[in-house]
């Protein structure tokens, strides 16, 4: 099959922890588009992750790469072109058997080298990302385990330096830390920093909302916005207002913040606007209420297992709402837009 030019450079960038959120949401929805995307994305991953070399992504010179490696396979610029028509997964596997190679003499090399000097070789970072209306586990090298939320992303290395702990977090995750006070685990998002030694918290830090919260389960965690220091302690939570940087600490349900991790969404006397709110952040969703006395209409529910929408239907039972989901537009790249779904007050 063949691949966009334009998905394929999308797809590389995902591959290498450079692309964007809007770009990793586009590569979601081809690959959703059909089971043939899938096939071809997990084969990709499979090839990227065998010739992919400990270095550091920015200092690929991706066009020199591009020519050394067509210039190995015996192709000059004319005979590219006339070989368009092939796949471009075909061109990823003959990549990959010249890679191996070369792979195979390095991880020798750095296996049997004494040489001290390996020890200072720049960090290497995995990505993990989960696409929407799903979740996943990952154990991190420190033995820590994470839960990571539907269209999260979360950055760390493959091997923790011996003073601390870092891991970037783009969404939400909850975090059960391994103990260890000599090497405290720090969170950065985009707005704060939470440090942790061991402990069980949950943090929701998605690039397109407003406000930033951990809630804190057991432990003891140190949370830092700017200049400001706040200390949490068991069954508080912390928001962080990204417009005006007000920071509120609260009692609260830790269950009903961390139960998403065991596939269970609590609602608990909610706006029906955070509903739609926290549906749309896990579907990849546009929720447009149409009736603004709906959206302070107050919610309670535990939803475990059922889909989307089974959970809109059973939402049009339960609230005095209704909804419309709206064809999803393709622009002239093909490429899909957000879902919108209309909800409208019931008569």
């Amino acid at each position: 099959m063949k691949i966009n030019n334009n998905i394929e450079a999308i797809i590389l960038k995902v591959f290498s922890g450079e692309a964007s959120a809007e770009e990793i949401e586009r590569v979601d929805l081809w690959i959703k588009e059909d089971n043939a995307h899938k096939e071809i994305f997990l084969e990709l991953k499979n090839i990227w992750d065998l010739s992919n070399l400990p270095f550091d992504p920015e200092e690929i010179d991706t066009d020199k790469a591009y020519k050394n490696v067509t210039s190995k396979l015996g192709f000059n610029d004319s005979i590219v072109e006339e070989k368009k028509g092939r796949s471009f997964l075909y061109y990823w596997q003959r990549i990959a058997a010249i890679a191996i190679i070369p792979l195979l003499v390095l991880s020798a090399y750095l296996h049997l080298s004494k040489d001290k000097t390996l020890k200072t070789e720049a960090t290497v970072y995995q990505e993990v990302f989960a696409p929407y209306g799903t979740r996943s586990v990952i154990n991190l090298p420190d033995s820590s385990k994470v839960w990571l939320n539907a269209g999260s992303s979360i950055k760390y290395p493959i091997q923790f330096n011996e003073d601390t702990r870092h891991v970037s977090l783009n969404g939400e995750a909850y975090f059960e830390v391994e103990s260890n006070k000599k090497r405290p685990f720090i969170v950065h998002t985009k707005m704060l920093e939470v440090k942790a030694t061991g402990t069980a918290f949950n943090v929701e830090a998605y690039s397109n909302d407003s406000v930033t919260a951990v809630t804190l389960v057991k432990g003891i965690v140190d949370i830092k916005a700017g200049n400001d220091k706040t200390k949490l302690n068991p069954g508080e939570k912390m928001d962080y207002n990204h417009g005006n940087t007000a920071t509120n600490v609260s009692e609260t349900d830790t269950y009903k913040w961390c139960s998403w991790k065991d596939g269970i969404l609590a609602f608990r006397n909610d706006p029906l606007e955070y509903v739609f709110k926290r549906l749309g952040q896990m579907y990849n969703i546009n929720f447009v209420i149409k009736d603004k006395s709906l959206t302070q209409y107050v919610y309670h529910a535990t939803f475990e297992g059922e889909s989307l929408d089974e959970i809109l239907h059973l939402l049009e039972v339960s609230a005095p709402i209704r909804y419309k989901k709206i064809q999803n537009r393709k622009d002239s790249n093909n490429f899909y837009h957000k879902q919108t779904i209309m909800v409208y007050k019931s008569k």
